[in-house]
């Protein structure tokens, strides 16, 4: 699900890395491409830059689990809507945030708040680790650099894993099922609404399913600091050349 996995991907990991040998990149390449292959292929993945997800779930928050319902709207590496309603308490709270390039505004019942340059910028960071995650923008490769990270476990799988590097932008991680080249997890830094300290976020991808030939997750389990944090089953998801701009204007 690559709308909600743009909200929630993440991995802190600073260090100075040494250059990536021409060998490493070469493997790296490999294995993105052996992953493109099994999600659906380069064509499939390039063609539907757009998707709307409606899904069902829980966030943990504040030592709380609470259900949520949505919709989750995404166009590429700069466009995002999600909207959500919430269960608490007894009552429903509806809660709708909107990325569009460098404007953002969250709408919380009635009342709309724009986006400060800062959370703005932090949105864009969540955006672009779930547009990596989706594979596509990888499919031609072009402003990304890659290298391996070697062997790990997730789960019961063993995986392959691969950095992903671009110019103003965190790394993220990808994992692949050693085997059949599927991604099982994806990882990167995020900044924590409440603490407001940047966090390992890690999401998990438990099962997929095809659409318009793009295998999609429809089940995924997202860990902040190790966490519990998301748990979401998505319910359909329409594949889209383009969506139109009207989804991301000001709700």
């Amino acid at each position: 699900m690559r709308g909600l996995v743009c909200t929630a991907l993440t991995v802190g990991l600073v260090a100075a890395v040494a250059p990536v040998r021409a060998d490493d990149g070469k493997a790296a390449r490999a294995i993105v491409d052996k992953a493109i292959k099994a999600h659906g292929g380069a064509d499939v993945l390039k063609k539907y830059p757009g998707s709307v997800s409606a899904f069902k779930g829980t966030i943990t928050t504040m030592g709380l689990e609470i259900p949520m319902t949505g919709e989750i709207s995404i166009d590429g590496a700069t466009k995002l809507k999600v909207a959500i309603r919430i269960e608490a308490g007894g009552q429903t709270l509806q809660i709708v945030n909107v990325v569009n390039g460098d404007k953002g505004w969250t709408k919380v019942g009635d009342a709309v708040t724009e986006l400060d340059a800062d959370a703005v910028k932090e949105a864009g960071e969540n955006l672009h680790g779930g547009w990596v995650a989706s594979l596509a923008p990888l499919a031609d490769g072009k402003g990304y650099t890659l290298a391996t990270t070697g062997e790990h476990e997730v789960g019961a799988k063993k995986a392959v894993g691969v950095k992903v590097s671009a110019k103003g932008k965190r790394d993220v991680d990808l994992y692949f099922d050693k085997d059949t080249g599927m991604l099982v997890k994806s990882a990167h830094t995020v900044k924590d609404e409440g603490s407001g300290q940047e966090v390992l976020e890690e999401t998990t991808y438990v099962e997929f399913k095809e659409f318009a030939g793009l295998k999609q997750a429809v089940k995924t389990s997202t860990k902040r600091d190790g966490k519990p944090y998301i748990e979401a089953e998505v319910s359909d998801v329409q594949l889209s050349e383009k969506l139109d701009d009207g989804v991301f204007v000001k709700p």
